[in-house]
Parts: C-alpha cells; structure tokens; sequence
C-alpha cells in the first residue's frame, strides 16, 4: 500500500543554503534506499513537501522531520492512501521559489509554476503545489 503526505513548515531564522543542501543530501540518499519519492518546494522562508512510499515508512520519515529544529510550525495538509506516485522518478527534487537558479529543476523564465511538476501529477496535488509556488514567488 502506497501512502501521500505533504506538510507545509516555516524555515528558522538564518537557515542557509549549505544547510538546506545538507537536508536534500541525506533526504535523497535515505529516500532512495527506503523507496521514498517526493518534491520540497521552499521560498526562502516556508517550505512544502510531499513524501509518498509505503506508510510505515512516509511515517517514520515524518517522525523525525517533527523532532528537526531547521524549522518550525509544521503542518500536516494530506495523508492519503494512493495507487500511484506523483513523483516516481524522485527520490527529492527541490525547487526554491525565490530563487528559481537554487535547487535541483531546470525552469525557464516565466515558464508556468505547474511545468515544474510530472504531467500526471494528480489535480489535487498540482493545485496545492501550484497555489503554494505561486503564492510564494511573488513574496517580495
């Protein structure tokens, strides 16, 4: 059984770029070897991601990502049940929204928020994402 969760957080003060790297460094090597797949999405300041694997271990990775003082005010927004990945070839992709030349996607200026993501990603999860990319990138 395949299992989604997304939470959005809010980054502590002074969070650096090396840290955020050391945070993408270990979630891309632990989610490859417990078949996690999932995308971060960051401002600057907030932070949204989704986990999607099997619950025990979405769980176990949620688990410790509470106890993480690098942020705050977590949030939890989906916990489903799913049949299919929305990002099955991502162990962690990331993309940061107030600096779109950070992060492991390659997006062209002005290109839509939503190109970003798989073209099967289910409506519900291109909206929360899309609304959160774009709501975020406008923040001066």
């Amino acid at each position: 059984m395949l299992y989604r969760l997304v939470y959005v957080s809010t980054a502590r003060e002074g969070l650096t770029d090396e840290e955020i790297g050391a945070i993408l460094d270990v979630s891309q090597s632990n989610n490859h070897e417990r078949y996690l797949t999932g995308f971060l999405a960051h401002n600057g300041r907030h932070f949204m991601q989704a986990l999607e694997g099997a619950r025990e271990e979405v769980d176990a990775v949620f688990s410790r990502i509470l106890q993480d003082d690098r942020h705050f005010g977590v949030v939890q927004i989906v916990g489903e049940q799913i049949t299919k990945r929305a990002f099955p070839d991502w162990a962690m992709n990331y993309f940061r929204a107030d600096d779109p030349a950070v992060g492991t996607m390659v997006v062209r200026y002005n290109d839509p928020i939503d190109s970003l993501l798989p073209k099967d990603t289910p409506r519900e999860l291109l909206h929360l994402f899309t609304r959160f990319l774009h709501i975020e990138s406008l923040t001066p």
